[in-house]
């Protein structure tokens, strides 16, 4: 992966001779393609698809931070590629925090920083539009730490919620947490509140629901706005 991802730093080095930080350059260019609105157009059936899932130390979206995040990629029909890590926190992770997902600090005091793993982490997501349950939670903590440590942004990105998505399949169903999912599902859960394991489930989740959705929606656009739609109306 890092090969790649300096084989990319190294092009748009060439295209900015005068850039003086490389990387940051790279990673406003991984922004840019990641809340792009062109793949909106894409047929349902032919889109790529990321689930993203983060395990983080709080709720607080101005001071907690990322411990944990993973991602599946999802192309016609079927998960073609994963991606996990794990990130050492600038702060203890907090008790409360740590009696959801495990993740204690001797877990971590070896692992790279959240600014280390962010260019390999936006690269694996590329092209893909980013998918997740409550996925706005996920993304607003990447985009603040994309703004701390390379001064761009993901705001205005494109998502798919299964959360919201499994509402269209289902009139008036009231169903909002991913375990409510599993279970109208029937998708177990290998490493539940990790963020591998929770994305993988959540990647099962999707393409059955996308599935379900195919007939229905032309273009990934269509389904977004289905959604978005659904998501003013309820206030989610």
């Amino acid at each position: 992966m890092w090969k790649s991802i300096f084989k990319s730093i190294t092009t748009v080095t060439a295209k900015k001779e005068h850039c003086a930080d490389p990387l940051r350059a790279f990673v406003a260019q991984m922004c840019t393609r990641i809340a792009s609105h062109a793949h909106l157009a894409d047929p349902v059936a032919e889109a790529s698809y990321c689930v993203v899932d983060l395990e983080t130390t709080g709720l607080d979206l101005e001071r907690d931070v990322i411990i944990n995040a993973a991602a599946v990629k999802i192309k016609k029909g079927r998960i073609t590629k994963v991606y996990e890590s794990y990130i050492k926190p600038p702060f203890p992770v907090p008790e409360e925090s740590i009696q959801w997902h495990g993740l204690r600090d001797e877990m971590l005091v070896d692992k790279p920083t959240i600014g280390e793993v962010l260019p390999e982490f936006l690269n694996f997501i590329g092209d893909s539009i980013i998918t997740g349950h409550h996925i706005n939670f996920d993304i607003r903590m990447i985009d603040r730490h994309v703004r701390e440590y390379y001064d761009c942004s993901i705001e205005g990105t494109p998502w798919l919620d299964t959360m919201l998505l499994h509402k269209l399949v289902v009139d008036n169903n009231t169903s909002t947490e991913l375990d409510d999912l599993m279970n109208v599902y029937s998708v177990d859960c290998n490493a539940r509140h990790r963020a591998l394991g929770d994305a993988i489930a959540t990647a099962k989740i999707f393409l059955r629901i996308l599935h379900e959705l195919t007939p229905v929606y032309r273009t990934v656009g269509d389904m977004f706005l289905a959604q978005k739609g659904l998501s003013r109306k309820d206030n989610l």
